[in-house]
This record gives structure tokens, sequence and C-alpha cells, in this order.
């Protein structure tokens, strides 16, 4: 049995790890059966726009990993700074940014930066979470 991460475990301005994740078709394909298939530019901005938040929380449950049950996701924040392309191989980096404890919970905010091919930047996220243990 694997132990979950818990707060002490979180460093402030400590990489949690990166993973690699490519752009792949069937990913558009999935958003399509909810979305339908995007029929203009600005839809085909929205489905890439979508498909980055995914590949961010990807990365998200990816790193940090095992979680202990109970996590409360309590908010997020991402700034596009490109569109991912199909075929493209994401690159996120996963920091813990700051923890702290409130009203006895347990804050941990997290950074995520996600890069594309020639390190050409894709996203910034911000998570903030309220930890279990």
């Amino acid at each position: 049995m694997t132990i979950p991460i818990t707060f002490d475990d979180f460093v402030p301005g400590r990489l949690l790890g990166e993973t690699d994740q490519v752009y792949r078709g069937a990913l558009s394909a999935q958003w399509q059966q909810i979305f339908g298939a995007p029929q203009s530019e600005p839809e085909r901005a929205a489905e890439a726009a979508s498909i980055a938040t995914v590949m961010m929380m990807r990365a998200y449950t990816t790193v940090v990993t095992p979680r202990p049950p109970g996590n409360v996701h309590a908010r997020q924040q991402i700034a596009l700074d490109g569109l991912p392309r199909e075929g493209e191989s994401i690159r996120t980096r996963v920091a813990c940014l700051d923890k702290a404890l409130r009203k006895e919970r347990r804050y941990v905010e997290l950074q995520l930066d996600g890069t594309g091919d020639g390190g050409r930047a894709i996203y910034r996220a911000r998570m903030t979470l309220i930890w279990a243990r």
C-alpha cells in the first residue's frame, strides 16, 4: 500500500514533479461527443482551451498522487498563453507555491505551468486545495 501525500509533505517553492501528455485526436473526439464538432475558428479555439484545462487537471492527478480521500478542490485559475495543437506534447511542471493552516483547515496552493513544442507557453494555472490530512 502506498502512503498518501500529507500536508507536511508540501514544501513551498519545491517542484513536485512534471509530466508529458500528447494532445491526441481521441481527446478532441471525446470533447466533441459532449459539445459537437467545432464549426468555426472561435469554436476550434474554445475546444483547444478546454482541452488545455483537461490536460492541466490530468497533470495534477498524475503528479500529485496518491492523494488522501476528502480533499476539496477549492479554487482554480488558469491563464492561457497559447493553445495546444493536436499532436503536440505538453509538459506540465507542478510546484507547491504555498501552504497554510487557517481555521483548522490545511490549504495548499499549487502552480502548474504547461509548455508545448520548443518551450512554447501554453498555460499557467494556480490551484487551491483544502488538504484532508
